[in-house]
């Protein structure tokens, strides 16, 4: 059985640059790192760039993040609730969620 709770929401994040300890390369739609919640525990997902084919350490931009379902993920994670992008235990990044989408709003997404 498949669980109907999704996690896609829509982030405004910023690199950290690469002289603060940030990634030296670009990152592109794809891109799959790991999220923390203002928790210890990493969260997988996908990053897709919105109006931007790529972002550079130190840029900003707002993407869509498709996370993979976790039973220890807060179901309704909100709205202005900040988030670290981690690439094994080192922050590369943050952000800010502006949106939470539902089912169908995905799916109107992924089909434009």
């Amino acid at each position: 059985m498949t669980s109907e709770v999704t996690y896609d929401i829509r982030a405004y994040i910023t690199l950290l640059p690469t002289a603060q300890g940030g990634r030296s390369r670009s990152i592109m739609s794809g891109y799959k790192p790991s999220f923390t919640f203002n928790t210890i525990k990493h969260y997988s997902g996908e990053l897709k760039l919105i109006n931007k084919t790529e972002l550079r350490p130190g840029q900003s931009a707002e993407v869509m993040i498709y996370l993979l379902p976790a039973t220890t993920l807060k179901k309704n994670l909100k709205l202005n609730e900040s988030f670290t992008i981690v690439e094994g235990n080192k922050a590369i990044g943050n952000g800010m969620i502006i949106h939470n989408l539902d089912k169908k709003e995905t799916e109107l997404l992924e089909h434009s």
